[in-house]
């Protein structure tokens, strides 16, 4: 047996294709006839021309002739793409999965916002008629001024006039601030000084006002203050100053920065007794200050005395401000000097239609032998004033009067605690607002705010419990 060299023949015959290994006899097997060529199958169509083609083993005599085989068709291309687009959807379902999760979760983590309240009234009340006329002094300056509404009327232009005594309320202002009294305390024990007991021989020559000190003497703060303000003492004026801060100048450069504090534009302070004619004032600016003072509680328990009662037992010494317990009159200071002629500032509690009014006055420059030439001016004024005042009512008790708003849709109503009424007098609009910081959640009852309506003051509380914004809210909210 042997093998034939694996040599292409002329035409295309391949010799490696043919065995020579047969079965004896089995040449004849399917010969093909004698002068006929071996069958030889054709080539594949669509085969490139000289490239290598499969054949497949066929037997044609004692050899086995290999015929081409045609190449395995490849894959559809439709079906290698759809892999492909399958990744690329599912990619495009979780990035959209996890895209609407953070949005979800970052609307439901955000804080929600505060609450707000809301009026549900008009925001101002006007009073029909026209302003009253109120019985202002011939000569001078004067004014009157409601807390929380305003100047109801002025006279006399704002040129500075001395203040004479009346400049004895910001001494006292000027020292609570810096040595607060505490309500039906004494405050420290203050001794008087060898410097203020020498000048109280020249001081009486003067016809100053005083307690008269002597050496050695000890005086509370409360005692030295009502001294001060109620019979007017200059001596313990400028006994103050010393004790708080070493003497008169430091003393009045203190009252002047205060005066500019409390926008007191036409106000100067040369002394802390206003025995000096330098020290000038308005009347618009002494109620800018009563009203600063009136807020100080020593000095209002101070101011509605009527007399001094010394503590050594010696008998009481009435005060200049014999309005006190009349008219609704709760404090106020006289002044008087040949200079100044005479002053008078007051304050004035009255209830109208229930809500409590507090009415501030000056009557300065009066042609009068004392102080009470102003202080009678100022009676007049203040019963005009208080028969010139009204009421309304804007809404009852318990009506709904605002809401609160928790800021994405929901509102919670407001109820008025007591009756909603305002106060003024004929020709005045009255604002009318609302205030409070509610919380997010709350039971009905529970107060969170109040109306203002001029000088009333009203609590609301919530209609019904104020729960925060539910999470559908949350989610779909916008803002």
């Amino acid at each position: 047996m042997w093998d034939a060299p694996r040599q292409a023949p002329a035409g295309g015959f391949r010799p490696e294709s043919v065995r020579w290994d047969a079965a004896p006899g089995a040449a004849h097997q399917g010969a093909a006839p004698h002068g006929t060529a071996p069958h030889t199958a054709a080539p594949q169509a669509g085969a490139p021309q000289g490239a290598a083609v499969p054949v497949r083993p066929v037997q044609s005599g004692p050899w086995e002739v290999a015929v081409p085989q045609a190449p395995a068709p490849a894959p559809p291309v439709a079906e290698a793409g759809k892999r492909p687009k399958r990744r690329g959807l599912m990619i495009v379902l979780v990035a959209a999965l996890v895209l609407v999760v953070g949005v979800v979760a970052g609307q439901l983590i955000r804080p929600v916002p505060d609450p707000t309240v809301k009026l549900s009234l008009a925001s101002g009340h006007v009073f029909p008629g026209a302003a009253p006329a109120l019985p202002w002094p011939a000569v001078g300056q004067s004014t009157v001024y409601v807390d929380g509404l305003g100047t109801m009327g002025s006279s006399g232009g704002s040129a500075p006039t001395p203040t004479a005594s009346v400049a004895k309320v910001m001494t006292a202002f000027v020292y609570l601030r810096d040595h607060p009294l505490a309500t039906g305390q004494s405050g420290p024990v203050l001794a008087v000084s060898p410097q203020g007991v020498a000048e109280i021989p020249a001081r009486k020559r003067r016809g100053e006002s005083l307690l008269g000190i002597t050496a050695g003497q000890r005086l509370t703060e409360r005692k030295a203050l009502e001294a001060l303000l109620i019979i007017s003492a200059n001596d313990l004026a400028h006994e103050l100053a010393r004790w708080d801060s070493g003497g008169d100048q430091p003393f009045v450069a203190k009252m002047n920065a205060a005066a500019r504090e409390l926008g007191m534009t036409g106000t100067r302070y040369t002394d802390p007794s206003g025995y000096d004619s330098g020290t000038v004032s308005t009347a618009e600016d002494q109620v800018k200050l009563l009203r600063a003072a009136m807020k100080v509680p020593a000095f209002t328990e101070i101011v509605n005395r009527r007399a001094y009662v010394p503590d050594d037992g010696s008998p009481a010494r009435p005060g200049g401000n014999v309005l006190v317990g009349q008219y609704g009159v709760v404090g106020g200071k006289t002044g008087y000097t040949d200079a100044a002629g005479g002053n008078y500032v007051f304050a004035a509690r009255r209830k109208v239609g229930g809500v409590p009014t507090l009415i501030l006055g000056a009557v300065m420059a009066q042609k009068s032998p004392s102080a009470q030439g102003a202080v009678a001016a100022a009676g007049r004024l203040i019963q005009a004033v208080e028969g010139s005042m009204t009421a309304a009512t804007l809404a009852p008790k318990g009506a709904r009067v605002g809401t609160v708003d928790d800021g994405l849709g929901g509102s919670t109503p407001l109820r008025a605690a007591s009756a909603v009424t305002v106060v003024g007098w004929p020709g005045l609009r009255v604002s009318v607002g609302i205030q409070g910081d509610p919380p997010h959640q709350g039971a009905a009852g529970e107060r969170v705010g109040q109306v203002t309506a001029g000088a009333a003051r009203v609590p609301l509380v919530l209609g019904s419990a104020l729960d925060e914004p539910s999470y559908l809210k949350r989610l779909i909210r916008v803002n």
